[in-house]
């Protein structure tokens, strides 16, 4: 946490609540505001990829997302210091504008290409024959999923702010989204900024058994 995730939440916060009025908010810095009940609620990671901010790398980003009633159905990933923004509104996915295919796997051109956080790589993840690497920010993970740039992405631990957008884009191009163990993820267990209980695979249009099978626990 700093100062700037502060600042950022405490922007977005008022604005949010203004253009969607009775929506529940999420918030990383400030938790919950608006009504338990609410149908939707509004997801904010200030920053997300905090330590590639502190440390002057391009990586991190704002990502927003919406929930409803436990299904991701919209959100926005932000990376002010490369210019790129992710986009998704149901059944849509976007990447500076330009729309995302659906349910199409990687074109297979090139190594493939993993993602994971901290030091995963060194563990289980070893048994994917691609390139591993960790950008520092599970929404960033995520979009790049989306987008057709990674096949996967293990995500650790990450809480709802962390993975709502990502979930949203995901739907939208035919992903998948899933526990390690391969378990659903149920992200109305989510909506009070739990943590979820295992890592979680993201993974491009029919890839989720591939990967799992690579990366999930050993019989």
């Amino acid at each position: 946490m700093t100062a700037a995730d502060r600042a950022v939440e405490e922007f977005l916060t008022p604005r949010v609540s203004a253009l969607f009025p009775g929506v529940r908010i999420l918030g990383e810095e400030f938790g919950a505001t608006g009504s338990a009940d609410a149908e939707y609620t509004l997801t904010l990671d200030p920053i997300d990829g905090t330590a590639a901010f502190v440390s002057g790398l391009p990586t991190w980003c704002i990502t927003v997302g919406l929930v409803q009633r436990g299904t991701a159905v919209g959100g926005v990933t932000y990376l002010p210091m490369t210019g790129e923004t992710y986009a998704a509104d149901a059944d849509v996915a976007e990447w500076n504008g330009r729309a995302l295919p659906r349910d199409t796997p990687p074109s297979g051109h090139g190594d493939l290409f993993m993602l994971t956080h901290s030091d995963y790589h060194r563990g289980e993840a070893k048994r994917f024959p691609g390139k591993i690497r960790s950008l520092g920010s599970t929404a960033y993970h995520m979009a790049l999923v989306a987008r057709g740039a990674a096949v996967a992405a293990v995500l650790g631990r990450p809480r709802l702010w962390d993975i709502a957008a990502g979930a949203a884009m995901l739907r939208a191009i035919g992903g998948a989204l899933r526990y390690r163990s391969g378990a659903a993820v149920e992200l109305d267990a989510l909506l009070n900024g739990e943590r979820a209980t295992d890592h979680l695979v993201a993974a491009a249009p029919g890839m989720i058994d591939e990967i799992l099978a690579l990366v999930g626990p050993r019989p």
